[in-house]
């Protein structure tokens, strides 16, 4: 990596912000950081690092969840905005936004008939719930029937790392008896599985992870031609910050995981902007017609 000459005010906000990350992986960021700088002057055919070059490095480089921070050196007042839009609900102009991706059409060569859907939200009628729910509607509304459960409502444990379903081909799938038992056998037998969660801490909850995790039961020498059977997916994915892509390479992740045991994702809905006032439940209703974009990913799905 040549030395790369910056600007004065560049080189201060660069120092600035590497400051924020903690010891043990500061120079991992700044590696990329840099290298995503040097991207940028290529591609502008500069030589010099100007502030503008270093943040739209930033931005480019690092997930969309950094834009907060991003924030506070690029447009602080903007930061502040959008904060403060946060402390208060606009029913006229809501700051909650419901949004259904984009994604080619999927083909099982069948019809769906059964949905499962896993509600991993702890909270009951939240605005993942919410959300969820008008997905089903639309499944309901398209002719399929629907087995929902809220894991709040289940005894699901950690995975204990015991490698016994790898072993030999176990009645419960996985050595660890609990309210798992149950979702596997309808799992694997559904046509489509819809998934809930909301981003807490930069990842899906603690809920859906263990879900995940105890999924690896059924990517053993045993199971493994259920597998093949393959049905459709659809995710529903909250948070907070109203940015509509801050999460997404957290939705990504999930659609990565579920297409590892046969899931292959028709539809995803994320809702956003659930801060402050607008962490009520229900809120994502004030996004009328969102919620009927939703109802509409459901009827598709089905």
């Amino acid at each position: 990596m040549e030395q790369l000459v910056f600007a004065d005010d560049a080189r201060e906000v660069f120092e600035q912000f590497m400051a924020i990350f903690p010891d043990a992986t500061r120079e991992s960021y700044r590696k990329r950081i840099l290298r995503g700088i040097e991207y940028q002057l290529l591609t502008r055919g500069a030589s010099i690092v100007t502030k503008e070059v270093f943040l739209d490095a930033v931005d480019d480089t690092l997930p969309k969840s950094f834009e907060p921070l991003s924030l506070r050196f690029k447009d602080p007042k903007r930061l502040s905005a959008m904060v403060g839009s946060q402390k208060e609900v606009d029913r006229t102009n809501p700051l909650v936004k419901v949004r259904r991706w984009s994604l080619p059409p999927v083909s099982i060569g069948r019809p769906v008939k059964k949905v499962l859907a896993l509600m991993a939200s702890p909270r009951r009628r939240g605005n993942t719930d919410c959300i969820m729910d008008a997905v089903l509607e639309g499944c309901r509304e398209a002719g399929s029937t629907v087995e929902k459960h809220c894991i709040a409502d289940l005894t699901i444990s950690p995975c204990i790392g015991c490698m016994a379903c790898e072993e030999k081909a176990l009645d419960t799938y996985c050595a660890v008896k609990d309210d798992m038992t149950k979702l596997y056998g309808s799992f694997l037998t559904c046509d489509a599985f819809v998934m809930g969660f909301p981003v807490y801490t930069g990842r899906e909850c603690a809920q859906a992870a263990v879900f995940f995790d105890r999924l690896k039961a059924l990517h053993t020498r045993a199971h493994m031609e259920k597998l093949a059977r393959k049905r459709k997916g659809a995710l529903v994915v909250t948070w907070g910050w109203p940015s509509a892509d801050s999460y997404g390479h957290v939705v990504e992740n999930g659609v990565f995981v579920l297409k590892l045991f046969g899931i292959i994702m028709a539809e995803i809905v994320t809702g956003t902007g659930f801060w402050e006032a607008y962490y009520g439940k229900g809120m994502a209703e004030l996004d009328k017609e969102g919620m009927e974009r939703v109802r509409e990913a459901g009827r598709a799905l089905a």
